[in-house]
């Protein structure tokens, strides 16, 4: 069978996704960097980008970087101004169609108008078979759950590990999107599935 990191590729390539592949988190710090260049970058909430470091190695080599997990609430308006945005997604299936939920919907406003370029950095782990699927792992205990938990938030998914398509004021997956194709509000989408778990 087909490798399914080459499967995806291929079907995120067919979509109009410019798409690479990574074997671990090095290779795809290495990879982001060559795309983003010297151009400023946002950043949304993501644990994959923090688990590789590219933040990091980005403000090293001297890249304006914007990010609200380190730079306080006003970097998610400058990050979705800058030239490169650098998020992760939820879900991604076999056909390659890349699934979003947010609470502020500040990654999927990203990612549909807004910075000049996107990169998603995406762990072999949100690679789900098909549609019912990905939205079966957002709402899971270890997706959307996990995450509540991780922000210290009282949600069914954080406290019984099952989503309850609740409407507490502390919930996290208010914003849903998916992309069959990049959005024509950027000028490249580009995709880096990582042979590794990453993120949530």
């Amino acid at each position: 069978m087909e490798n399914i990191l080459e499967l995806v590729s291929t079907n995120l390539s067919r979509r109009g996704f410019i798409c690479r592949t990574a074997a671990d988190g090095q290779e795809a710090v290495l990879a982001a960097l060559g795309i983003i260049g010297s151009g400023s970058v946002g950043i949304g909430g993501s644990l994959s980008v923090k688990e590789i470091g590219l933040a990091e190695e980005l403000k090293k080599r001297g890249n304006a970087v914007y990010w609200h997990w380190t730079d306080g609430a006003a970097a998610k308006e400058q990050a979705s101004r800058a030239q490169y945005y650098v998020c992760s997604a939820n879900a991604v299936t076999q056909s390659g169609i890349i699934f979003l939920t947010d609470g502020s919907g500040n990654r999927i406003s990203a990612l549909s108008y807004g910075p000049e370029n996107a990169v998603l950095i995406i762990g072999k782990n949100k690679i789900v078979a098909d549609e019912r699927e990905a939205f079966m792992r957002i709402r899971s205990a270890e997706c959307a759950g996990a995450n509540a938990r991780r922000l210290g938030l009282h949600t069914p998914c954080a406290e019984f590990g099952q989503c309850d398509d609740c409407t507490s004021p502390e919930r996290i997956c208010s914003v849903t999107a998916y992309f069959e194709r990049p959005s024509k509000g950027l000028k490249n989408t580009y995709v880096i599935l990582v042979d590794r778990p990453l993120g949530l």
